[in-house]
């Protein structure tokens, strides 16, 4: 009984990810875009420290990280600059504001 279960999964997923279409090229461009998104972010970041504006910065770092998460440029930054807030305290890191709802809940 394991056997068949086991099997027929095996079978739903090769048949699934056989089935999946190329990356084409508008999905190509699209992640060039957010490369070059990323790549502005990083740079607004770096001159709002240069600015001292911590809060901006770090606003457009995480910008930067979620334009594109895979950017090992976009999370070094980001850390930077939480390193260059804090000190290197971990107790320190600033945590973005929250949004009270009105109806008190």
């Amino acid at each position: 009984m394991k056997k068949w279960i086991s099997l027929s999964v095996v079978t739903i997923f090769m048949s699934l990810s056989l089935g999946l279409p190329k990356p084409s090229a508008c999905q190509s461009e699209y992640y060039k875009m957010n490369e070059a998104k990323c790549e502005k972010y990083i740079e607004l970041s770096q001159e709002a420290l240069s600015e001292n504006d911590y809060y901006e910065a770090t606003l457009y770092a995480k910008r930067a990280i979620q334009e594109d998460p895979w950017n090992r440029n976009a999370w070094i930054n980001y850390n930077n600059i939480i390193v260059k807030i804090t000190g290197g305290n971990i107790n320190l890191i600033p945590h973005t504001k929250k949004l009270t709802e009105k109806n008190g809940n």
